[in-house]
Formats: C-alpha cells, sequence, structure tokens
C-alpha cells in the first residue's frame, strides 16, 4: 500500500536541497514513514526503464491516506488521471514501436464529417491495413490511434493520428485512406524514446476517450520490491538528486543511460516520491541490479 496514494505527493519538483531540509524541519507532515520502509517499482517499456521509489506506510494508516486523498481538489484529481493516462500511453507505445514503425496523419479533402463518422472511418481503415498485412503473412497489425476534433474559428478541423507497425510502404498506407489526404512517417526515437510523440496524440479531447489502441499491445512489465531504508536515508537521497540523479542511477542501473527524474514532496504524507526515466543504451540487456 502506497503507490495508489501518489497524488498525495503534489509538493514541487526538485526544491534546493537548503529549502528541502528546512522544509521538513518546518512542516512536519500528519503521516509518518513507519518501519516497513521504502517500495521500489520499475516499469520496463521496451528500452524505456522508470523506476519509482515511495514510502510504504502500512494498513494502520490506511484511514488517513484515503480521508487525505478526498480532500484533492476536482482539478487536482482530473489533471493527475490525465498525467497517469498519458504516461500509460508513453509506456504502451515504447513497448510495441520502434524507428521502424509509422506516424500516420489522416486529413480530409473538403467539408470535415462529425466524430462519430470519423470514428467509422478511421476503423474501416485499419481493417483494410490488417487484410493487406493478413494478404502479404506480416505480423499482425497493431495500432494507436486518436480523433483531433477542434474548432478553429468558423473552420471545423478533424484528423486521425495514428502509430502502427510497418511492413507496408508509406506510398500504400496512403493510398489505403481513400478520404482526402494522408502522411505516413517513420517514428524518431530521441532520448527520451517515443514520449513526444505519445503526449502529442493523447492531448485532450473534451467529453471523448483521448486515445485508443489495438488489444494485442505488448504490456509494460512492472516489478516491486521492498526494501527497508530509513526515511532519513531517502531524504538524504533526495536532497542529493537534483544534482547528482544520474550518476546515483546509472550505477545502479550500469545498461542504462539516465534522462530525467521527477521529485514529489507532501503536506500531508512524510517522505518523498520519486521516479526516474531511463533509456536502455545500444546493446545493453543484460540483467542490471
Amino acid at each position: 500500500m502506497s503507490w495508489e496514494f501518489e497524488d498525495l505527493f503534489d509538493v514541487g519538483a526538485e526544491p534546493e536541497a537548503g529549502l528541502l531540509d528546512s522544509y521538513w524541519r518546518e512542516q512536519p507532515t500528519e503521516i509518518r514513514v513507519g518501519r516497513m520502509g521504502y517500495r521500489t517499482r520499475t516499469i520496463k517499456a521496451g528500452p524505456r526503464l522508470e523506476v519509482e521509489i515511495y514510502p510504504i506506510f502500512g494498513r494502520e494508516n490506511s484511514g488517513r491516506l484515503r480521508a487525505a486523498k478526498k480532500n484533492l481538489t476536482p482539478e487536482a484529481v482530473q489533471r493527475n488521471n490525465e498525467e497517469r493516462s498519458r504516461r500509460r500511453l508513453v509506456q504502451m507505445i515504447d513497448a510495441n514501436f520502434d524507428e521502424r514503425d509509422y506516424h500516420v496523419t489522416l486529413t480530409y479533402a473538403g467539408r470535415p464529417p462529425e466524430y462519430e463518422q470519423a470514428r467509422k472511418d478511421v476503423k474501416n481503415f485499419l481493417r483494410a491495413v490488417k487484410r493487406k498485412r493478413e494478404q502479404r503473412s506480416l505480423d499482425e497489425l497493431k495500432y494507436v490511434y486518436t480523433i483531433e476534433d477542434e474548432q478553429d474559428g468558423k473552420r471545423k478541423r478533424i484528423h486521425i493520428h495514428a502509430i502502427i507497425n510497418g511492413g507496408i510502404s508509406r506510398e500504400e498506407l496512403e493510398q489505403i485512406w481513400g478520404q482526402g489526404y494522408a502522411n505516413a512517417d517513420n517514428l524518431q526515437p530521441d532520448e527520451n524514446g517515443l514520449e513526444a510523440i505519445a503526449r502529442y496524440i493523447s492531448k485532450q479531447q473534451k467529453n471523448r476517450r483521448k486515445w485508443a489502441r489495438s488489444r494485442n499491445l505488448k504490456q509494460p512489465k512492472v516489478r516491486t520490491s521492498d526494501t527497508k531504508v530509513s526515511n532519513a536515508r531517502v531524504r538524504r537521497l533526495a536532497v542529493d538528486f537534483p544534482n547528482s540523479a544520474k550518476e546515483i542511477m546509472e550505477k545502479l542501473y550500469p545498461n542504462y543511460t539516465h534522462t530525467k527524474t521527477i521529485m514529489r514532496f507532501s503536506d500531508v504524507v512524510d517522505g518523498a516520491f520519486i521516479r526516474c526515466v531511463m533509456r536502455e543504451k545500444p546493446g545493453g540487456g543484460r540483467r542490471n541490479r
């Protein structure tokens, strides 16, 4: 128990060490970290590795933790839910796609249809792509897509962003659409993998689901490990992290390159919530500590 209370860690991103020390001294929290220590949760998604470190509070604190979570504002709950959805999409895309695959943008010639018709059109497009793959004995179609529906002044704009696995040429994909204009480009991972395109296609769609995916996508692999690390030690680690995260994490995970660290603290819950994002080095893959 504790990962589900991540939302309570909502103070600051990376306070300076001196400010962090004074923060903990001057603002003691209501719920303390007990003898159970901290939990490490790793999420492996293709070459992407996310490492989360957070305190374990024990069952004796469950009631107070749930009560504190209920006090979050509706805006904070929505913001946290949206960020979790974006992270899941980033992990899903990194676990299933790479530079051999495509980002396809589908637009309409002439007056665009209503949203529901666009949903039917993109499903028909994906079915046609699936049939062509089957005819050529290619791997099963994998995809993630979103429908972007927005008003640009008096003009309505609707188009589809899709990520699909490679194997069919870009020219053929563009011909299959048949509703107007299509553009297919190979994905271009950077130091953060495919996070940029994943976050782009997960932009908020008001009152609508933000993205859809095929059911055959591989799920990221999640593992947890408990350790009786004292709260004081994690606090020292948190103080060192703004300047030493890369060195610390790459020593623990030598086959990975550290790309970013996010730290959160709380006015209610003791300790720190640390999330590190790492990228597998070319030729890596040996089991890390």
